[in-house]
């Protein structure tokens, strides 16, 4: 991201640089999501600009799914939604007929040494060392997930020094709070394979549903990779064309 003074260099019109210096200010200071941001006229005072400018900034922040308006309640900061982006493909009926959530429990967590294909994924350098996690995603006693993340050893350093039972059962949180890395979005890509061994999910090979995710910070770098698997006989895929 540019710094302030590259900012103002650019000439750029006032309510892009206050809706930089806000994105900036709101990330740096780790705020929570159930706090309402400052308000307009706190924002006017802050920064010495019109209403017009501070909705505008605003504006923009909500626009990018950085922001969220909560009609009667104020303007909070948006934590993107994961929670059922993978087990959406995976037929799980609770009680009432909708897919039960599910409990993710980190079981692994090691810095590794450099393994070139997962840093090209990161795009680091061929170097640099990595902070390898296993996790499952479980719904009662049966494992739905076993994921594998990489992540970069310097940006999530804080990470190793944690108890597993520490962590909790969102990751994306988790970041933010530890190690100030705000996952923005995200893109996934599934496949399928037939010659993998997940010692969470079996102990020969059997047909697997792989999703790799690439999470990005606000800035549309890569800060996490990620590999989940599922068994293949509960995948399921339903869409709804009109």
């Amino acid at each position: 991201m540019l710094d302030e003074i590259a900012f103002k260099n650019l000439k750029l019109p006032r309510y892009i640089q206050i809706r930089w210096q806000l994105q900036t200010l709101l990330v740096s200071s780790k705020w929570p999501i159930d706090k309402p941001i400052p308000s307009e006229q706190e924002l006017i005072q802050q920064y010495g600009v019109s209403i017009g400018t501070i909705r505008k900034a605003v504006e923009c922040l909500v626009e990018d799914g950085f922001l969220v308006k909560i009609q009667g309640k104020g303007t909070f900061l948006k934590y993107p939604d994961f929670k059922f982006s993978l087990t959406r493909f995976f037929h799980l009926k609770g009680e009432q007929g909708s897919s039960p959530p599910l409990i993710g429990e980190v079981q692994h967590i090691e810095v590794i040494s450099a393994v070139p294909e997962i840093n090209q994924h990161l795009n680091l350098s061929e170097d640099t060392d990595l902070i390898y996690i296993e996790r499952i995603r479980r719904h009662a006693d049966v494992v739905v997930l076993s994921e594998k993340i990489w992540l970069s050893a310097k940006l999530f350093h804080k990470i190793k020094d944690i108890p597993l039972k520490k962590v909790g059962n969102l990751l994306y949180p988790f970041y933010y709070e530890h190690c100030d890395q705000f996952v923005m979005s995200a893109t996934e890509q599934l496949s399928f394979t037939t010659a993998y061994i997940d010692k969470y999910l079996c102990d020969q090979p059997v047909p697997l549903v792989k999703v790799c995710r690439w999470a990005k910070n606000m800035e549309g770098k890569i800060i996490e990779y990620r590999e989940s698997y599922g068994l293949a006989e509960n995948f399921n895929y339903k869409v709804e064309i009109h």
